[in-house]
Parts: C-alpha cells; sequence; structure tokens
C-alpha cells in the first residue's frame, strides 16, 4: 500500500492516471458509488480528517473536516472545510499550502487535531495539520503547521520527524499525554530492520522534540505495523488502533490495538497488540480509525471480514462498537457512508475517521470513494444507538440470544421444565433450552417462550429491585414478563422489563458459563446488550 501510496502523493493519480488505472473502470463511473454527499464538488479529495472543536469558546461544536488534495501543479495541499451544522453541510474555509509539497513534491496522509490544553506557547484550542511531504528523491518529513483562526490560516511549526534516508514516513496522529506533552504517532519505514513499525516522540512546545522510541515493532522484520490513531477514554486511559501488514493470510493488514494508562507506555514494542472482533469472529482489515462517542468506542476500518476470512455481506457498511474500553468483544452498528465493496486500495473506505455529536447519539462519517473519476470524499451522519425501537423483532419467530459481552447464550439452566426454572447464560450449542419463540404484546414489548419448557420468561416475584434475577414460569398477561426490545446496533438491543423499567443483565457483568441472568439499572453497556439470532 506505501508504494502505491508514494505514486499518489507524487501527483501521478492526478497527472497521468496511472494509480486509478489499476482498478475496473466501473469504480470510477461518473456516478458517485458512495452514499452520503460530496465534500468538494470537484478533484480529488483523500485522506479525510474530521474533530469536533471543543476548546475554541463560542466556536465549539463546529466541525473541521481536512482532505488531502492537488491544486496548480500537482501540487498537494490540505483543504479545510467547516460546519456550522452538526455535519448536515460543509464549505470550504482555510488552505494548507506546505511549500515543500508544491510542484509534484509529495504530500499524503494528513491529521487534523485540536489542542485540548496549552502546549508551550499554543493556547487550548489551537488547530494543529501535519503530513507526510516527499517522494523517492528526498527524504520525506511529518511537517506540522498551525491555526489560531479556526482553520483559515496556517503557519508552519516544526516537524515531528525527518528520515534520514530516502524510505519513506507516514501518517501523523496526535495525541496529548496524562503529563500534559504532545505526542506524535506514526508509520516509520527507514531503520533498515524493520519493514515498517510504529514510532512516538512527544514535545513540551510543539517544536522541540524527543524521546523518540517504537511503540509496535515486530520480532518479524517483514511486518508492517502501521496507521497508528490513538483517543483518550478518561485521565488515565488511551487506546491505539493500528493495522499489521505483511502477515500473510486471512490476517493480513489485520487491525490490532493496544491501550495505555498515560498515553506515552504502552508496554514492550514486541507485543503486537490484540484483534478487535465481534461474537461471531468478524473483524477488519487495513486502515482503521476510532473515535470516542458517548460512553463507547466506535471502530471502523476498510474491509469487514467473516471469523474464516471471507469478506462479509455488509463490508463498507459497518462501524463496530465497544462499551468495554475496548476490552473484549465489540458488536455492530450501520456505518452513516456505505462504500459498495471496498478492496485494498489507497481509495474506496480508506481510512474513514468518525465524529461524534455532542451528546453522544449519533455519529459523522467521511469515507472515500470514486467519483467522476477522481477518488473523493462523502460525508453523512447516522445514530450511533440503534434507532431505538424493536426494529427487526418479529412476533412468533424464535431466536436465541448471545451477550455481547460473553459470548454466551441465554439458556434455562439444565433443560429445566419446572416453574421458577434458572436462567442463565451458557456455550451456544444449538439447543432448544437456548430457543425462545416471541409472541408480540405491543408497543414493542414481547413475551419469550422457552422451546422446551414452554414456560415464559420473567422477573422472580415481579420484583422492581435491581439484582431481582430471571426465571422461567407458566406464561401470564403481566408485565413481569413483557420486555421491551430495543434496538442499538445490527441485530443487537437492550431488554427492558415493562414493570421493574430495568435491563435484562448478566449479573456482575460475568464472561463464565452458569452466570445468572438478573435485572439492572439500564446503562447501555455489553453485559446489558444482546444479538438475536433467528432460530
Amino acid at each position: 500500500m506505501k508504494r502505491l501510496l508514494r505514486l499518489l502523493i507524487t501527483g501521478l493519480l492526478l497527472v497521468t492516471g496511472l494509480v486509478a488505472a489499476q482498478i475496473p473502470a466501473s469504480a470510477q463511473s461518473a456516478a458517485p458509488t458512495a452514499s452520503g454527499t460530496l465534500l468538494q464538488p470537484a478533484g480529488a479529495s483523500l485522506y479525510p480528517r474530521a474533530i469536533r472543536l471543543q476548546h475554541n469558546g463560542a466556536a465549539n461544536g463546529r466541525i473541521l473536516a481536512s482532505v488531502v488534495s492537488f491544486r496548480g501543479a500537482a501540487s498537494g495541499v490540505g483543504v479545510i472545510h467547516e460546519s456550522t451544522d452538526s455535519g448536515a453541510s460543509f464549505a470550504e474555509v482555510g488552505v494548507v499550502a506546505d511549500p515543500e509539497a508544491a510542484n509534484n513534491q509529495g504530500l499524503c496522509c494528513a491529521t487534523l487535531f485540536e489542542l485540548p490544553r496549552q502546549i508551550g506557547s499554543m493556547p487550548a484550542g489551537t488547530l494543529l495539520w501535519a503530513g507526510s511531504v516527499g517522494s523517492n528523491d528526498r527524504p520525506m518529513a511529518l511537517r506540522i503547521w498551525k491555526s489560531n483562526d479556526l482553520g483559515r490560516t496556517w503557519s508552519y511549526l516544526s516537524n515531528c520527524a525527518t528520515a534520514p534516508n530516502d524510505r519513506g514516513l507516514w501518517e501523523p496522529e496526535f495525541s496529548v499525554a496524562s503529563d500534559g506533552r504532545l505526542v506524535c504517532h506514526y508509520a516509520d519505514e527507514t531503520d533498515g530492520v524493520h519493514s515498517q513499525k510504529l514510532m512516538e516522540v512527544r514535545s513540551s512546545d510543539g517544536v522541540n522534540w524527543t524521546d523518540r522510541v517504537p511503540t509496535v515493532q515486530s520480532t518479524n522484520g517483514g511486518h508492517r505495523p502501521g496507521m497508528p490513531v490513538v483517543r483518550q477514554l478518561n485521565p488515565n486511559f488511551y487506546v491505539m488502533v493500528y493495522e499489521i501488514c505483511g502477515l500473510g493470510g486471512q490476517y493480513d493488514c489485520v487491525v490490532h490495538k493496544r491501550t495505555s494508562s498515560d498515553g506515552w507506555s504502552w508496554g514492550p514494542p514486541s507485543d503486537l497488540g490484540t484483534r478487535p472482533q465481534t461474537i461471531d469472529g468478524k473483524y477488519f482489515t487495513h486502515t482503521p480509525t476510532v473515535a470516542v462517542v458517548g460512553n463507547k468506542l466506535l471502530l471502523i476500518g476498510q474491509i469487514l471480514q467473516n471469523a474464516n476470512g471471507s469478506v462479509a455481506a455488509d463490508n463498507g457498511r459497518t462501524i463496530l462498537a465497544n462499551t468495554e474500553g475496548s476490552f473484549g468483544f465489540w458488536y455492530e452498528l450501520e456505518a452513516p457512508v456505505h462504500v459498495p465493496n471496498p478492496v485494498n486500495h489507497y481509495c474506496p473506505n480508506y481510512s474513514s475517521p468518525l465524529v461524534g455529536s455532542a451528546d453522544g447519539t449519533k455519529v459523522l462519517q467521511l469515507a472515500s470513494d470514486f467519483s467522476n473519476g477522481d477518488c473523493q470524499t462523502f460525508f453523512a451522519t447516522g445514530s450511533a444507538i440503534g434507532t431505538g425501537t424493536d426494529t427487526g423483532v418479529i412476533g412468533g419467530a424464535t431466536y436465541r440470544l448471545l451477550s455481547a459481552q460473553s459470548t454466551y447464550c441465554m439458556d434455562v439452566a439444565a433443560d429445566s421444565r419446572e416453574y421458577g426454572g434458572r436462567i442463565q447464560q451458557w456455550y451456544c450449542n444449538g439447543l432448544g433450552p437456548q430457543n425462545f419463540q416471541f409472541t408480540a404484546e405491543g408497543n414493542g414489548y414481547y413475551r419469550m417462550k422457552g422451546q422446551n419448557s414452554q414456560l415464559c420468561v420473567e422477573v422472580t416475584k415481579n420484583s422492581f429491585e435491581p439484582g431481582a434475577k430471571i426465571q422461567q414460569f407458566a406464561c401470564q398477561d403481566g408485565g413481569w414478563q413483557r420486555w421491551k426490545f430495543v434496538n442499538v446496533g445490527r441485530n443487537y438491543y437492550q431488554i427492558v422489563g415493562q414493570n421493574s423499567g430495568h435491563c435484562l443483565d448478566v449479573a456482575g457483568g460475568s464472561t463464565a458459563a452458569g452466570a445468572d441472568l438478573q435485572i439492572w439499572h439500564c446503562n447501555n453497556l455489553q453485559p446489558q446488550i444482546w444479538k438475536l439470532e433467528r432460530r
């Protein structure tokens, strides 16, 4: 991919069409292929980034987006767009025109960042833009520019990295560590031993950079960790996502993640991290980004694959969500922008940023795809919390319910046929104690009747108390046996007791087989999120 990008940044995309010719002409048709609205009416707009302003006083809430484009003599520029209506529309407000990127000198992989606190002489709210500048005939550098007027004008600040040779430096991203220093994360091809590794370097003023160290560096020199993105969930918790190429097989360029308590120390660089995946084994490969939206993390990658490595049916239209600080499993949400069947290529669904609404209920996505012969960026906003209704639930159908926390199924313990039989989570086994027939009761409420026992799932003794256990009992016309299904993702639901108003919950958030089910205060966390699978 980096070889392809090196062609891209030297302007060949626009000047000769050489790179674009490597994919079918149908993907470059006159009609847009991705859903959503074009960010720019014409010309290339690649590698989008977006932020919601939070440290700029009266401008807070505005959304700024950047893309790499080429103007004039194939000069690479960063184009800045602004939305004052929560992402419904954008207008161009500024351009970062680095002279080192002009006249085919090369520009790629730019980022956009708002300082959350003062760094050196730069106040909170200062905007930073950085990109990979340079090409084959001269050393590359990660050049940083700053703006103090909401992206209208820009001035050069510093380089956070400069290559010692003609190999690449790629994909700069910023974060602020818990000690208050600015951190620049990037992918590095220059050491001659590792095909690529992830690096970080820090600064107290944004000008002088020190303590350059690897964060992900495989013991196999052919592995290529790249495209790091870091987000802070709270003062003492950070998450980094990235791809690792060179692995071969179905996991080539698979997305990984690591965490840090201070935003600087990530553990041994040789630890490659873990693979985010859903309870049925779906995972992303290539070009991940991550965002904090409400109480959860939202993750997107270029290609969604099934557990066996095949391309998933919802490839190009899926976001993965996690409420547990990136740990455990993830669940699926519908992506606002649909990119039909993206493949391993620099344009379709390549490094798509996500920005949450202030209240955490919506998510803005920017994603690239071919339109009118150019790689262009599209945008759209969708729900970050599902539909909030019983969308997709069918009265009279039989389902099994899988915990988004543990992967286990709701189960009648020991296949009991007795009143008071305990409801637990257990290994999914395809048997009758885990199948429940749904009877629609109106207004999104359903009764769940065990296939084997013919008894209904209820709150023990019609309790309203958090922690009350779930059992089966003779089916009755009572609210203690009615459950409201609230969609929170693709086939995922919260299940709310009618009488208690509390949610069906795995006691203690347990991931152990045999753990009790109970009702508990609804908290939008994964122990209360259930996937429905029709039987």
